[in-house]
């Protein structure tokens, strides 16, 4: 044991404070963001209706039994009390909340890390920068990170848009497993994240291939937070949380204390209800009653994405179906974070699935696309 002891002791001390973080905090979890610096997105003091919960609304998605697919029989509440667990389901149709429910200690405005959901939040705060003319998608990063020009010179020809697809280029391994010393848990738990874009080498030119990772969106918000001279929660109240009349405020946690810089790819913390209301503003097409919140350019840009991108664009996901045994992008978008978080969209139906807790390996975007199409085939 006291060998053992020693050797962590001089691991922690050759590896620094992150590995100790990581060590101490252990693998995430919806609430491990209590352990780190946060700024607040504060939502309006005063909100108008605007998701409409009836006591008298259509009880259809309460108690139809569901069968196929993923269904075994079973009303929706029943499908999410077998799997879920702690966590929280809603459906929004046409403004209006048709089924409500919440597992284990979650309530209506529980707040709850939304892991890489914050990666198409963040998409969305790049898309009304873009459309103020702070920036441009074609930019380099070193036009905002100039420090990266002297580290390697493909970061001159590395994007804004390569950021916003995932074809950055970049040596970084997206690793999950609890590893205190894998690159995921150096960008995690590490403070002072300008210092780790320095250290970053790429394995391939900028914008050949696909390939998911967290630091490209780490990079987006530091992009975004240079090219509009605010931080990044400020930026997100102003031009989201009080244009759309989120009924709580919201979180994004920090590297460190000093250096403030949101974790932008993957530490906001909010509600399903505020959550439903990103996925409404993009069904509308960037539109927030009258008023325009982000273009519909983005928007459509965002949500119509191509085989050949894995089915992502700017930080959103498609789904894919199986028509003549050829793959199709469809136009269902959803957005997911790393433990069953899903914000899903059906524009056709006008359907909003959100989905928070905690569980891993439970692929809800898939089983809302299920229920999607069970519906459409009534």
């Amino acid at each position: 044991m006291k060998h053992i002891t020693l050797l962590l002791l001089s691991l922690i001390v050759m590896t620094g404070c992150t590995t100790f973080r990581s060590i101490r905090m252990g693998s995430p979890s919806v609430d491990t963001y209590l352990n780190f610096a946060l700024d607040t997105i504060s939502g309006n003091d005063t909100i108008p209706t605007v998701l409409i919960s009836s006591p008298d609304r259509n009880p259809y998605f309460e108690c139809s039994k569901f069968t196929g697919r993923r269904f075994n029989s079973e009303t929706i509440g029943e499908y999410f009390a077998r799997v879920r667990g702690n966590g929280a389901l809603l459906i929004v149709r046409n403004d209006t909340i048709l089924l409500e429910e919440y597992y284990g200690n979650f309530s209506q405005l529980s707040p709850s890390n939304i892991f890489s959901v914050s990666k198409s939040l963040t998409s969305l705060l790049c898309g009304i920068a873009v459309d103020e003319g702070y920036l441009h998608v074609d930019d380099p990063v070193t036009k905002y990170i100039p420090e990266l020009a002297t580290c390697d010179p493909l970061f001159s020809r590395l994007t804004v848009e390569h950021l916003l697809d995932m074809r950055t280029g970049l040596d970084f391994k997206e690793d999950y497993g609890w590893n205190p010393l894998s690159d995921m848990a150096k960008l995690y738990y590490g403070d002072n994240v300008v210092t780790r874009f320095k250290k970053l080498h790429f394995k391939e030119t900028p914008g050949k291939s696909y390939y998911y990772n967290s630091m490209a969106t780490a990079l987006l918000g530091v992009v975004v937070e240079r090219a509009v001279s605010r931080p990044f929660a400020a930026y997100m109240q102003e031009k989201v949380w009080k244009q759309l009349d989120m009924e709580a405020d919201a979180f994004v946690s920090l590297d460190d204390p000093k250096h403030r810089q949101a974790k932008a790819y993957g530490g906001i913390v909010t509600n399903v209800r505020d959550l439903a209301k990103i996925g409404r503003l993009y069904i509308n097409g960037g539109m927030y009653g009258k008023k325009r919140i982000v273009s519909n350019e983005w928007i459509v840009r965002s949500t119509h994405s191509t085989l050949d991108n894995q089915a992502y664009s700017y930080g959103w996901n498609n789904i894919i179906a199986m028509v003549d045994d050829k793959e199709q992008v469809t136009p269902r978008f959803f957005a997911i974070g790393l433990y069953g978080q899903i914000l899903f969209c059906d524009p056709d139906q006008n359907l909003i699935f959100v989905t928070l807790g905690e569980k891993k390996d439970c692929e809800y975007h898939l089983l809302f696309d299920d229920l999607c199409t069970l519906l459409q085939s009534e």
